[in-house]
């Protein structure tokens, strides 16, 4: 197969000026974004220079053909139209066509042959590097058909590439070659080389100029919701999401968020931390090259809540056992009273041995003599431990005789701090300030100890004390007991 080519004298400033032009192109570096859609429709329309490979050799053999006055009529260009889907920013499909004007195969061949040969291609492109940049370079390869010749209708494969400059939005310049080859041998030339062996032949477009145009309305964007805490706490981080129709507004898309104090953000999903308490307006906008959509809602922030207190521990106001002395085998009622912040729990030691829990549990001693019982009180504030001393007598032991009576009185508390003992008698005398009873203090030894009671009334006996307990209830502890006063 022998080359056949246009030869078009050209001045070396016309080289330099070209020259210039193909630096430019290639060293441009666009950082603006893309205005094409990522999907869509597009066409473009161009034309350029035809060129042509084949076995006419001109007037000499293995010469260029020379381009005389008889070709003047029969410019070498090409017209190129396309129709093309873009199905992601760097893939693409486009079925085009091309028609030319081949001077070299028109200056050789017969009279009644036509120089005009139409080319139909399908291609598959690929847009090198970051699709969003206004200069891309891109790779296309396909399948053409090329009709026009004078014996058949040729087939082949097709490459080229170009620059694709973005002008606008949903515009832009190309400029690309592209080549067909074609078989059988003599689908454009209708000279085949015979014996000599299997050939083809070329239509090319050397140098391509045109526009690229989408097709594709593009879709604005649109908030669909807009997710934000309607309260926050100063110092606290608040995260803000806003969801928009991503699947069909076109790109690239800006998202940008204003949170009320001076400061900004951008993303699907942000976090802001507000310094100061008020009410903030929170405003996020969606943009794209088809439109811009805003929604916006308030934010109330608050000073930062003071930590809980801790809760007041226990204090044991009273331990008591009924009765003490108590003969072995015989239950005794062990009892506290407990102020402070509830629930409570209650351990019980006798003699360092875990016994029970509860807060008036009964004990029944199995040997006489005289045992040490303790009980632990524990809440969220803390912890108290109280001890007291209980005689267990045998069971042939001579119980005391009755003592005689004498005046009683309703016991509300049993301590050995005496400005506890003050405090529990003034909370009682408010509680009963409305009742015909007083309230006081009076001392006891109790294991050797000295203890502060405060008492409640004065009765001439047991019975009254009890009744009175029962009449006063609502005012006095649950542990209210009747106690003979000494």
């Amino acid at each position: 197969m022998h080359l056949c080519s246009l030869n078009v004298p050209r001045s070396r400033g016309g080289r330099l000026v070209l020259l210039g032009v193909a630096l430019l192109l290639s060293g441009v570096v666009g950082t603006a974004q893309a205005q094409h859609l990522d999907n869509g429709f597009y066409g473009r329309l161009g034309a350029g220079l035809s060129g042509y490979t084949g076995d006419l050799a001109g007037p000499r053999a293995g010469a260029p053909q020379e381009f005389g006055a008889d070709a003047i009529g029969r410019l070498p260009l090409v017209a190129v139209g396309e129709l093309g889907y873009q199905l992601s920013p760097r893939w693409g499909l486009a079925l085009g066509g091309q028609a030319g004007s081949y001077v070299s195969v028109g200056n050789a061949a017969p009279a009644t042959d036509s120089y005009r040969r139409y080319t139909s291609h399908l291609l598959g492109r690929y847009t090198l590097g970051a699709p969003d940049r206004r200069v891309a370079f891109y790779l296309d390869a396909g399948l053409n058909v090329t009709a026009g010749g004078p014996t058949h209708t040729g087939i082949g494969p097709s490459v080229g590439g170009g620059i694709d400059i973005r002008a606008g939005r949903a515009v832009s310049l190309y400029v690309e070659s592209r080549l067909h080859a074609t078989v059988p041998d003599d689908a454009v030339d209708g000279r085949g080389r015979g014996a000599e062996g299997w050939s083809f032949d070329t239509v090319n477009q050397p140098l391509g100029f045109g526009l690229r145009f989408s097709l594709t309305t593009p879709t604005a964007p649109e908030v669909i919701a807009l997710d934000a805490p309607a309260e926050v706490e100063v110092g606290t981080t608040a995260t803000f999401t806003v969801t928009i129709n991503e699947e069909e507004a076109a790109r690239p898309l800006d998202r940008r968020w204003r949170f009320g104090d001076g400061t900004e953000g951008t993303g699907r999903t942000v976090t802001h931390t507000y310094r100061r308490p008020g009410t903030y307006p929170v405003t996020v906008s969606a943009h794209n090259e088809a439109g811009e959509a805003t929604a916006s809602t308030t934010i109330r922030v608050t000073r930062a809540s003071a930590p809980p207190s801790p809760p007041e521990a226990p204090w044991v106001v009273s331990l008591t056992a009924r009765p003490n002395p108590v003969r072995v085998g015989e239950p005794v009622q062990l009892r506290t009273a407990v102020e402070g912040e509830k629930p409570f729990t209650y351990q019980w030691t006798v003699d360092g041995t875990t016994a029970t829990r509860g807060a008036a549990p009964t004990y029944t001693f199995d040997r006489p003599g005289r045992h040490t019982v303790q009980v632990r009180v524990s809440n969220d504030g803390g912890t108290e431990t109280r001890s007291m001393t209980v005689q267990a007598e045998r069971r042939t032991a001579k119980r005391p005789s009755p003592q005689p009576a004498g005046l009683w009185a309703v016991g509300v508390a049993s301590m050995r701090n005496p400005a506890g003992a003050k405090r529990m008698a003034r909370r009682y005398r408010t509680r009963l300030a409305d009742a015909p009873v007083s309230v006081r203090i009076v001392e006891h030894m109790l294991d050797q100890e000295r203890h502060f009671r405060v008492v409640v009334g004065r009765y001439e006996t047991q019975a009254a004390a009890q009744k009175a307990r029962e009449t006063y209830r609502r005012a006095l502890p649950p542990e209210a007991w009747a106690v003979r006063l000494e």
